[in-house]
């Protein structure tokens, strides 16, 4: 190999492939390698003592992530736009806390038995027999083929779940809330407060003055800044879908019929329902031996030694034993499919299907458009693939949107200028830019008329191009004038509010009126707990939060105003009085009390555990491997 690098050097060809194999080799990352040998790392992403996770670990579990995601999601979610979203750093993270876990367990010789990851095993109903109840070799190698793993993957992962798990509890069950702690809680917990309180409407006070056309001037001078209208965008936008062309094809009435025909007991009968037997049993033996003799055909009535025979029908969703339903309405189940013997509640399960009666089925005339639409989707979705070959022809010769549009015979839709937000100057804002999120910061950085990313989102392809930029401005005190004085306004009027509101609470507080008498003034009515609350209670009695704070943080006597949520209302509350728990009370709270400390102290005693394996085992994060990792996402996208 020596030989043959020094013979390519000799000549000027072969140097300058030398040189483009060097430079790409600095470029995807083997300089990366160097780094590991340095660091330590090896080919590890994140390395902790003799545990280690490298790219291959973390792609496995992004891909798992993503999976679980994307099984409940309504729009799959790809790699590249976890990368984009930082999904991949937070897994990056999550798997080093986990590394860190587990190089500290096995550094202090912790390891899971044999015995132990048996047991786990067993435990995963996901293994198990639905007839027995127990560990399926079948199911189990079947179920972690799905996952992508071994089973020597599969059995390293549960020794490491039991590890960390051991890590997290170990501490858990030594832990309890002194007596003494426990008592102090409870006093803090049980200890009541009566409080009362009015709504004062602020609104009633005199309206402020209108501002003077020098008063307006003076405010719109010092206020230029606040003024200053953002700079917006009018935007044009080019959405396709498969929807643009249904309307380009066409769907004869034969061809509905011919599709109803051959898909109406599928698509459009109504769930059928069946008739089985179901017989319960004393013992296994005797559950056993009623199998053989059904599954022989003999009739239910006449099988010796059941507790109980029962003929049921129904539907699927009526029979929530989900083994028992797919025993009797799973794929291609007919007449005579048994199930069992499954032990339920102390006693032997055996059943046997006897009838399947079809449901009913929807008239041609009920589901023809449907059908149609069906049809017409699929054809428009040819069109519609032809039309993104188009599409991105013309933004490769590097056609204006307008140009794109017609090329493609979908219509632009102009919008009116907008600001980063997506709000007009009227407040008003447009459903389509909050369906493509990334489309709006990525139009305020391309200048005018030029066609931003292409985007896909909801079977959709979205272009964004910006076609008129207004700058940031101060409108001219003319344009404005009645919003400025309407602000002049507004703010006086807030401000008035506030000191009407300060100076009856400063009345009562001060002794000069009480609570019922100033709320009589104001036209209110006292309202009153109907009974004293504590902290323990104030959630399931329905306290607001703001008014719970306020009524725990003061003490007796004291008299505080609170907003409401309303400009102009305020609530005016009184502590009447605060009275310690009696010691009935505090006995009834000390189990409740003793766990809130339990809990707490283990939160405290895990976060130590946590500083300690941080500071026992060191970390080492490459960081090369994970950017080399997220350039794999990229080139792959």
């Amino acid at each position: 190999m020596l030989a043959l690098m020094k013979k390519m050097t000799r000549s000027p060809v072969g140097k300058l492939v030398l040189m483009i194999v060097i430079v790409g080799m600095a470029f995807w990352g083997v300089d990366a390698i160097v780094n590991q040998m340095r660091s330590g790392l090896g080919a590890n992403v994140v390395s902790a003592g003799s545990r280690g996770l490298d790219p291959a670990d973390l792609d496995f579990r992004v891909e798992t992530v993503l999976r679980n995601i994307n099984a409940t999601a309504e729009r799959p979610l790809s790699k590249s736009e976890a990368l984009e979203q930082g999904l991949i750093d937070q897994i990056v993270e999550v798997e080093k806390a986990r590394i860190t876990r587990l190089g500290y367990g096995e550094s202090i010789g912790i390891s899971p038995s044999p015995e132990a990851v048996v047991e786990e095993m067993n435990s995963i109903p996901a293994f198990q027999n639905p007839l027995t109840g127990e560990l399926d070799p079948a199911m189990f190698r079947d179920r972690i083929s799905q996952l992508g793993m071994s089973p020597a993957q599969f059995e390293r992962q549960l020794q490491d779940d039991i590890l960390i798990r051991a890590l997290s509890q170990a501490g858990r069950s030594a832990v309890y809330g002194p007596q003494v702690i426990a008592n102090i809680q409870a006093n803090y917990l049980g200890e009541t407060r009566e409080v009362a309180w009015f709504f004062f409407d602020a609104s009633d006070a005199p309206a402020p003055e209108v501002p003077t056309d020098a008063e307006i001037k003076a405010y719109y001078d010092e206020h230029l800044e606040r003024l200053k209208q953002p700079e917006r965008r009018a935007l044009d936008i080019l959405r396709m879908s498969t929807d643009d062309f249904t309307g380009k094809v066409e769907v004869t009435d034969q061809e509905v019929a011919t599709v109803y025909e051959a898909t109406k007991s599928e698509r459009f009968a109504a769930p059928d329902q069946r008739t089985y037997a179901e017989l319960l049993f004393p013992t296994r033996d005797a559950a056993r031996t009623a199998f053989g003799l059904l599954a022989g055909g003999a009739d239910p009535n006449s099988v010796t030694g059941a507790n109980s025979v029962q003929m049921r029908t129904a539907r699927a969703e009526d029979i929530s034993d989900q083994a028992l339903q797919d025993a009797m309405f799973g794929p291609g189940r007919q007449s005579g499919a048994m199930y069992g013997p499954r032990e339920v509640d102390g006693q032997w399960l055996v059943a046997r299907l006897i009838s399947v009666q079809p449901g009913a089925v929807k008239p041609l005339e009920e589901v023809a458009e449907e059908i149609r639409l069906g049809l017409a989707r699929e054809r428009a979705q040819l069109l519609f693939s032809a039309a993104l070959e188009t599409l991105d022809e013309a933004l490769a010769a590097g056609n204006d949107l307008s140009q794109v549009a017609e090329d493609i015979g979908v219509p632009i839709i102009s919008i009116a200028p907008v600001d980063q937000n997506g709000i007009t100057e009227q407040g008003n804002q447009f459903t389509i830019l909050s369906e493509v999120p990334e489309a709006l910061p990525q139009a305020f950085r391309l200048p005018e008329n030029e066609i931003g990313s292409r985007f896909d989102v909801a079977s959709s392809v979205v272009l964004v191009a910006p076609r008129r930029i207004v700058p940031a401005a101060t409108p001219e005190l003319d344009a404005i004038k009645d919003r400025v004085s309407a602000m002049i306004v507004s703010e006086r009027t807030a401000n008035a509010a506030e000191a009407a509101v300060e100076a009856l609470t400063e009345r009562v507080r001060a002794g000069s009126v009480t609570l019922d008498a100033a709320a009589a003034e104001s036209g209110a009515q006292v309202d009153r707990l109907p009974e004293p609350v504590s902290r323990s209670n104030a959630q399931a009695m329905g306290v607001p939060g703001p008014l719970m704070q306020a009524t725990f943080n003061n003490p007796a006597g004291s008299v505080i105003s609170l907003p409401t949520g309303d400009g102009s209302v305020f609530a005016i509350l009184k502590i009447l009085s605060v009275s310690p728990p009696t010691p009935e009370m505090i006995a009834s709270m000390g189990t409740a009390a003793s766990a809130d400390v339990t809990e707490s102290l283990t939160a405290d005693l895990e976060a130590a555990v946590d500083d300690e394996i941080r500071r026992a085992v060191k970390v080492k994060e490459n960081a090369s491997a994970i950017a080399s990792y997220k350039r794999t996402i990229t080139a792959a996208q």
